[in-house]
């Protein structure tokens, strides 16, 4: 398929026509002859057609890697993690030699300064001068973004717009650079060609835990520890019932092919460890509210959401909340109540353990 041209729709002009008057004429029409009002009529309806056509195969191709461009491309380099690189004004440094009379003052940002009258820069952040003569760097940036403003060289006189006060001399301490035009597609396309071949699979938390997740369905959740320089530790909480010896197996394949992970990152794969709970709730409702089963199911929901994430805080405040909005009229911890052996309230967890408990609910109205 190199160099071939593709296109998702194939169409005629001519043989569009010639199908419109062989219908026309089917339908009792007569024949037409250039320049009748029919005949214009008809080939105006063409031209719609063509142009309906060419700008559904256009919108196809613009999908497509290989026939995106401008906006189009953008989007493509967008969903892949690849932005365009955006054109850049060229900055450089000034000296501004203030006079010996006059009091202290200010330069404001964005005061106009050029050397040749064409390419305009302008003072990137205010400037502040003392009373006497003195020499005053600053920063400034051109006002055309591009290349083009990388041409100011060091020693060159520049002057303001309009007169800056006691500025009597400028002159460029550090030449302009690191202007930049935009990218231009053809380039754009092949570094987001080369980006997707070139990206790793692994190394942000994120990849790892995604990488994790996928190597079983026994894995309900995964988070990547930073263990030491190279060394990384991904955490897992299974499937109540779940052969953890299997799941770690898959899951420590998974994270350690070479294909997968970062060549210098050691992988290590265990279970999160624990922090236990137990909630009794006793709870008090309207009487002949039925509100029974919306309060135990949201216990439920509220133990599996608690329970469900590695490094996540214990937080008995979030149960009360669901519990009042399942109907509930008041709530309170009962005996036997605890977290990690201590007091129910609020808890931060470590970055590798999670949350594993039970929640119990008593009607005591």
């Amino acid at each position: 398929m190199d160099g071939q041209e593709i296109h998702y729709l194939t169409y005629d002009p001519q043989a569009i026509w010639l199908e419109m008057i062989a219908a026309y004429v089917e339908e009792g029409g007569d024949i037409l002859y250039p320049g009748d009002e029919k005949e214009m009529l008809l080939r105006g309806v063409q031209a719609v057609i063509t142009q309906v056509f060419a700008a559904v195969d256009n919108a196809l191709r613009m999908q497509t890697l290989r026939y995106a461009t401008g906006g189009y491309l953008d989007l493509l380099g967008e969903s892949r993690n690849c932005e365009r690189i955006e054109a850049r004004a060229a900055e450089a440094e000034v000296e501004i030699e203030t006079g010996a009379n006059g009091a202290a003052g200010t330069i404001p940002a964005g005061s106009a300064l050029t050397a040749d009258g064409t390419i305009h820069y302008e003072l990137i952040n205010e400037t502040v001068y003392k009373a006497g003569a003195q020499v005053v760097r600053a920063r400034i940036r051109c006002l055309r973004v591009g290349t083009a403003g990388n041409g100011l060289t060091e020693g060159t006189l520049m002057q303001f717009v309009r007169n800056a006060p006691r500025a009597a001399r400028v002159t460029v301490a550090a030449g302009a650079a690191n202007g930049g035009d935009k990218e231009e597609d053809e380039y754009y396309r092949e570094r987001i060609r080369l980006h997707g071949l070139a990206s790793v699979t692994t190394g942000p938390r994120n990849q790892y835990r995604s990488a994790a997740l996928k190597a079983s369905s026994e894995i309900l959740d995964a988070a990547a520890v930073n263990e030491g320089p190279g060394n990384v530790g991904v955490y897992l909480i299974l499937k109540e019932g779940a052969d953890a010896q299997a799941a770690l197996a898959l899951a420590e394949d998974a994270l350690s092919a070479e294909d997968t992970r970062p060549l210098t990152d050691r992988v290590t794969v265990k279970v999160a460890a624990a922090k236990n709970y137990a909630l009794n709730v006793e709870y008090e409702t309207e009487l002949w509210s039925g509100a029974e089963r919306a309060i135990e199911d949201a216990a439920e929901v509220y133990r599996k959401w608690q329970d469900g994430a590695v490094g996540r805080a214990f937080n008995p405040d979030r149960l009360k909340a669901a519990l009042y909005q399942a109907g509930a009229t008041r709530v309170k911890w009962a005996a036997g109540s605890q977290f990690a052996g201590g007091a129910i309230e609020y808890t931060e967890i470590a970055e590798d353990e999670r949350c594993a408990g039970n929640v119990t609910v008593t009607n005591e109205s």
